[in-house]
């Protein structure tokens, strides 16, 4: 008779062990799907930002060659300037040079060279210059 009485108490018990014990598989369940929807989402998010990530390199490499090659070019057209300035400042010294020996050499032609003194001829070599 006690275990009919028990077996009749333990029945509701029982019943409500089963429904919370499938409440917590659910649960369980609902939060398993929930963690790996998680983990996707976190896996989707992380390759979109290396994705972003890859092209702002990408387009900043660009950049970085583009300015490369225009500052090789500014200094590639900053040596063509400074050779051609060199160019021009040895043809002048050497202008100035020529001039400099043709006009010791009329010096020398005229008389009395040895004296050390101006003399009209001297003055007009020297305004000739």
């Amino acid at each position: 008779m006690i275990s009919a009485w028990f077996s009749k108490a333990a029945t509701p018990l029982i019943k409500i062990g089963i429904v919370f014990a499938i409440c917590a598989a659910l649960l369980l369940g609902a939060a398993l799907v929930g963690l790996m929807a998680a983990d996707r989402l976190t896996a989707i998010i992380v390759d979109r930002v290396a994705a972003a990530v890859a092209v702002t390199d990408a387009k900043w490499k660009l950049e970085i060659a583009d300015a490369n090659v225009k500052l090789a070019l500014a200094q590639a057209a900053q040596a063509n300037d400074a050779m051609r300035l060199n160019s021009e400042l040895m043809a002048a010294r050497e202008k100035t040079r020529l001039a400099q020996e043709d006009l010791e050499k009329a010096n020398a032609a005229l008389p009395g060279g040895d004296t050390g003194g101006l003399d009209a001829g001297r003055v007009r070599l020297l305004n000739q210059r």
